[in-house]
């Protein structure tokens, strides 16, 4: 039996008979401090060092009482027990906890209260908002990181999260965007906040895309916010640009009185309904009249929702094969992160500032990202790649 082996056996079995005087902490501290200072003494019999002492470190273990024990020292400082090492590893894991929870969505006080009724003893929610930091190094490291050169399509849509900025709560956008690769995975490559929604806003986002080395993007798909398709081609000229169907067809019938909208929206299903090998641009330019004239007498303004200026985009999906277009006529397709963020942040109410928001938003969606957008890549996009490149 190896000689600290022996020691160390007849050091428990010593301490356990003191168990009627001593406390589970107070054996466990003792245990550890047995173990730190014979590594001590194993490391000194190899290395031209001397022992120096102790000094005391506390840790916050999974019991009523902070975890005191007494650390071995040496005289030039290298000697660095194993033992301590493994506490160290407990109290992470209960970081991990704490972690892991609060990106379910609990806040930092139902964690704070969940850990000391599970273990009795609690982590302060203060400590649990520090612990939250470091998801701003990850998020500060991928807004610098390198973006693959040409994304298919990318699909761009704004979510509203009430958020303190200075003296006052209100509730701000949050810019979302992914991309499609040429692998067919998909990719969060937007992640900002702004108080408002605004086109200028989104081009200043792509512009960052290009910094980042997107050279290329097929499509984007938007909603309807005017002065978009500019600054989409001023920065990516030889981008196509769809505006969503599904915001265009809703604020229609928003304006539309309820008697009529069963009927209206049946009259605009028609309208976009271009999915089809036989339908064209052209085609669905002359629904929108026949449809316009229909309602003339109860709607005279229904034509300027579809502008001369504008109503191509909302047919930019026709150009593309028809077996893709479901999939690029609307910003649907990026709702399931929209709930993700929605479910996630729902019970904290407000967060404290626009940085600990996208902080926390930041890594729910690239969780999102790592479970399900690149473990199941989207096959159906290589008809759209049989017709873009």
């Amino acid at each position: 039996m190896p000689k600290y082996k022996q020691i160390l056996e007849s050091s428990i079995k010593n301490l356990r008979s003191s168990m009627t005087e001593l406390s589970l902490d107070q054996f466990l501290a003792s245990t550890i401090d047995s173990l730190m200072e014979m590594e001590r003494g194993e490391y000194l019999e190899q290395a031209n060092d001397k022992g120096n002492g102790f000094y005391g470190r506390a840790f916050n273990s999974l019991s009523k009482n902070c975890l005191k024990i007494s650390v071995p020292r040496t005289r030039t400082g290298e000697f660095s027990p194993n033992t301590l090492e493994l506490v160290k590893i407990s109290q992470e894991r209960v970081n991990e906890l704490c972690l892991s929870m609060y990106k379910k969505g609990m806040t930092s006080r139902d964690i704070s209260d969940l850990i000391k009724e599970m273990f009795g003893e609690g982590v302060s929610a203060t400590k649990i908002t520090n612990l939250t930091k470091v998801f701003h190094k990850f998020r500060e490291a991928w807004e610098c990181s390198q973006l693959e050169k040409r994304y298919l399509a990318m699909f761009c849509d704004c979510i509203f999260i009430t958020v303190r900025r200075g003296a006052s709560y209100s509730r701000e956008a949050v810019y979302v965007a992914y991309g499609v690769r040429t692998d067919f995975k998909r990719e969060i490559l937007v992640l900002s906040i702004n108080p408002t929604e605004a086109s200028s806003e989104w081009g200043q986002l792509f512009l960052k895309l290009k910094k980042r080395g997107v050279t290329k993007i097929d499509l984007i798909i938007a909603d309807g916010i005017s002065g978009l398709e500019e600054e989409i081609h001023q920065i990516f000229p030889g981008t196509k640009f769809q505006k969503c169907v599904v915001h265009k067809m809703r604020n229609i019938l928003n304006k539309t009185r309820p008697k009529d909208k069963t009927e209206m929206a049946e009259d605009l299903k028609k309208i976009f309904d271009n999915f089809s090998e036989e339908a064209t641009v052209k085609k669905a330019l002359k629904k929108v009249t026949e449809i316009c004239e229909k309602w003339k007498d109860r709607y005279p303004n229904l034509d300027r929702f579809f502008s001369e200026e504008t109503i191509e985009y909302y047919f930019t999906y026709i150009e593309f094969n028809a077996k893709v277009r479901r999939m690029i006529y609307t910003t649907n397709s990026i709702e399931n992160i929209n709930r993700i963020i929605r479910k996630a942040t729902k019970n904290k109410l407000s967060f404290e500032s626009p940085e600990s928001l996208l902080n926390y938003v930041f890594m729910i969606t690239k969780e999102f990202e790592e479970k399900n957008f690149m473990q199941f890549p989207v096959s159906s996009f290589r008809y759209f790649m049989a017709d873009t490149i």
